[in-house]
């Protein structure tokens, strides 16, 4: 039977993520991933600690914390029932003294106050709730302003303008011209938006988790739902090949020169 900490390694790796990126990102030791991952939870600082650093762990990866804490809380009650026998059979041990008890204590409250305030940062950001006035009287928008909301905004030749809607619990990495500008777990209803000027780097941990439009234009699926794609590369050149339509409008090429896309 597959252990709790295998099962995490298999789940990491199918998103193609290494240990040293989310060590990286969450600030966790990476001796401490790896004893997550070979179940040897022992090795953790213990306590609340264990828990911050598997929440820590499961976040990035875009699992169901419930589930898999129940399954760890399960696993290491049994583990505390075997040690308590061991220390049963060891209480003629000499103790530790006071002052090194003091010190590790110390030492695991400022870790502690330090990883609360990175799981803090981590969790996503409700998005503000928006409340609208009743109107009273009808207004009357004069005709030119009007034309002005019909008119469709334009892009530079050398942009890609990419909005992204969010439809699914998707993680996502999205990079503008070489710079990380999304890094995290989105949820449905939530939405992103950047302009490059080279490229658009992208890695998805659920594919079919998103719409998106490119310049204007709906773009074509990256991927099933649940499927992991990364390495995906959108140019000035390449654009064409991610948009929707086979055949775009014939004055796709024309806004294309003329500064229209």
């Amino acid at each position: 039977m597959t252990s709790l900490g295998q099962e995490l390694k298999q789940e990491r790796e199918k998103r193609g993520i290494s240990l040293e990126e989310i060590s990286r990102v969450t600030r966790i030791s990476l001796r401490f991933l790896q004893a997550i991952e070979n179940d040897n939870f022992e090795a953790l600082p213990g306590g609340f600690f264990n828990k911050a650093f598997l929440r820590a762990y499961l976040n990035y990866l875009g699992l169901d914390e419930k589930a898999i804490l129940s399954r760890y809380e399960n696993f290491w009650r049994r583990t505390e029932v075997f040690s308590g026998r061991k220390k049963a059979e060891g209480k003629g041990a000499v103790k530790s003294f006071p002052w090194a008890k003091i010190v590790s204590l110390i030492f695991f409250l400022v870790v502690g106050l330090g990883f609360l305030f990175l799981l803090f940062q981590l969790r996503p950001k409700p998005e503000p709730t928006i409340t609208r006035a009743t109107i009273v009287e009808p207004v009357v928008v004069p005709p030119e302003m009007v034309e002005k909301k019909e008119e469709k905004r334009t892009f530079p030749p050398n942009e890609i303008n990419l909005k992204i809607d969010f439809i699914e619990r998707t993680w996502i990495q999205v990079y503008v011209d070489g710079s990380l500008k999304l890094n995290g777990i989105k949820h449905p209803g939530d939405t992103f938006e950047a302009t490059a000027h080279q490229e658009l780097l992208i890695h998805l941990g659920n594919a079919g988790g998103l719409n998106y439009t490119l310049n204007g234009f709906r773009g074509k699926r990256f991927g099933r739902s649940g499927a992991v794609v990364k390495n995906i590369r959108i140019t000035l050149e390449n654009l064409k090949d991610f948009l929707e339509e086979e055949s775009p409008p014939n004055s796709f090429q024309e806004n294309l020169q003329s500064g229209q896309l």
